[in-house]
């Protein structure tokens, strides 16, 4: 069955449509985007990291419209987009839009496991959380939790835009995200962690972690 590709953008988006080949290809306004998907029970989006592979505002802005379909009951992907969007560059495509949408439907039918489907994470028996700052480590922001300011880790984007939408800039590139820890001026007053990456805290390096971490069981709904 066929499925809709779409290289995401403020105004305009490149889409692609195909099954085992290009179909049809071309550029949309995205007020029109939802009408134009409204037929395929699949939606692929390219996820524009940063080339270190960390995200960026563009990142959420693709996830943010990417629920938004998901929540009117499509099956929606995801699809790192960094090599598809250097070869439109390096191609000098004037209609860089439709060939990344090209791309990247291309790239999912060679390879239909690197596409990550977005889907909704849940704490499960949430505990109320208040502080000033806090690190999170693959927990999505829960309604109960109180943080005005921290720093954050996650492969999964659902997660990542949930700390986002509340102010924690997140990392994905977990290097990255250590040296951010280490260098913190200031102590966080909680580590707020999916219980199942518990094994990683000795590699934070954070005064008096034991004292301070939070466990949660987080799910996938």
């Amino acid at each position: 069955m066929a499925l809709i590709a779409i290289d995401y953008g403020k105004s305009k988006c490149g889409y692609a449509i195909g099954s085992v080949f290009v179909s049809e290809s071309g550029t949309i306004k995205t007020a029109d985007l939802v009408k134009k998907i409204e037929r395929f029970d699949t939606v692929l989006f390219g996820l524009p990291l940063s080339m270190s592979g960390n995200y960026s505002t563009q990142t959420f802005q693709v996830i943010k419209f990417a629920l938004k379909i998901k929540n009117s009951g499509k099956k929606v992907l995801l699809l790192d987009e960094r090599v598809t969007t250097k070869m439109a560059k390096s191609f000098e495509k004037k209609d860089d839009d439709r060939f990344s949408a090209e791309q990247l439907l291309f790239e999912y039918i060679q390879n239909p496991d690197r596409a990550i489907e977005l889907k909704e994470h849940k704490v499960i028996e949430a505990q109320p959380v208040s502080c000033n700052f806090a690190v999170f480590v693959e927990v999505p922001y829960d309604e109960s939790f109180s943080v005005k300011e921290g720093i954050g880790f996650s492969k999964d984007p659902y997660i990542a835009y949930t700390l986002f939408k509340h102010g924690v800039f997140v990392y994905r590139i977990w290097r990255d995200f250590r040296e951010a820890v280490v260098n913190l001026e200031k102590v966080p007053e909680y580590v707020i962690m999916n219980i199942e990456n518990r094994q990683v805290i000795s590699e934070l390096d954070i005064k008096n972690s034991q004292e301070i971490v939070l466990f949660f069981k987080v799910v996938v709904k």
